[in-house]
């Protein structure tokens, strides 16, 4: 129950306000977690519910670093990981994704190795499909 406590505490660390920023909070469904995500401007706090897990990731715009608007759809990410799915698994982890924005709910998509380098070194291929809410 503690794990969860700290998860929220970690989760919610941010400042909720800001008159700028770009701010969500969804839920995620994905392997190696399951759960919530908070989004502030272009980083990602994740919290995983069906098996104990936390993330933070910082994105980029694919469509900004191009300078190609075609792609403001399309972000890549980088970050890290714990999961405690019965061991403890701590990694590096990237991606590439989509996001879908619809008036005040975004939805998207995500896929990406990840690298633990805890208990054993080892790359497993990951993904997620989510929805956020913008505010």
């Amino acid at each position: 129950m503690k794990k969860y406590f700290l998860g929220f505490a970690l989760l919610f660390a941010v400042p909720f306000s800001s008159a700028h920023a770009a701010q969500a909070i969804g839920v995620f469904l994905g392997s190696p977690m399951s759960g919530i995500q908070y989004k502030h401007n272009d980083l990602r706090f994740s919290l995983g519910i069906d098996d104990f897990g936390l993330a933070v990731d910082k994105t980029f715009n694919l469509g900004s670093l191009s300078k190609n608007s075609d792609l403001n759809n399309l972000y890549t990410f980088v970050g890290a990981q714990y999961v405690d799915n019965k061991h403890d698994k701590v990694g590096v982890r990237s991606g590439v994704g989509f996001e879908l924005p619809v008036n005040s709910f975004e939805f998207y998509g995500e896929l990406g190795p990840t690298l633990y380098v805890v208990e054993d070194v080892d790359l497993e291929l990951e993904a997620a499909l989510g929805f956020r809410v913008r505010f």
